[in-house]
């Protein structure tokens, strides 16, 4: 089996309403996620996960904190 790396990037999201809007911010992300081939994997790290201390998971569909 041969593996391809592929880079790291960093997206910041700007505004939470990006996700609602149709302007030149969400369609240059639409651009960027038609050209990248498809990830095996996507690590995501915010501010806005609400829990209580510090939490790492490791699983492939991690539950939501309810």
């Amino acid at each position: 089996m041969s593996l391809t790396c592929m880079p790291a990037l960093f997206l910041g999201h700007g505004s939470p309403m990006n996700v609602l809007d149709d302007n030149d911010y969400t369609r240059a992300w639409r651009r960027l996620g038609e050209a990248l081939p498809r990830p095996q994997a996507i690590v995501v790290v915010s501010a806005h996960w609400y829990t209580c201390g510090t939490g790492v998971t490791a699983m492939e569909r991690p539950q939501n904190s309810p």
